[in-house]
């Protein structure tokens, strides 16, 4: 679970994704396309813009980008989620 923080507040997301230089997230109420936030995944904390938003998902740029650790550290949750699906919803994760 991702908790997003703005200036309006924080909202829980799910991490769908994640590269070095970004993630997408998943829920409802997520922040609006240029809104800055704090993203804070278990023991990974960054700084990011939301790049794009709809009415579920939204796109993160992370500035800095993550470094190797963290990334590859949030890449194993991301998988390991994917892993705990029910067969057949293997796509609407990714």
């Amino acid at each position: 679970m991702a908790v997003l923080t703005t200036l309006a507040g924080s909202r829980s997301a799910v991490l769908a994704d994640v590269s070095s230089t970004g993630a997408r997230v998943r829920g409802t109420g997520l922040p609006a396309m240029g809104e800055e936030l704090v993203i804070n995944i278990e023991r990974v904390q960054a700084f990011g813009t939301v790049a794009w938003s709809d009415s579920e998902e939204c796109g993160i740029v992370f500035e800095p980008p993550l470094d190797a650790d963290d990334e590859d550290y949030l890449r194993q949750l991301v998988d390991a989620a994917r892993r705990e699906l029910p067969e057949g919803e293997h796509k609407a994760a990714t």
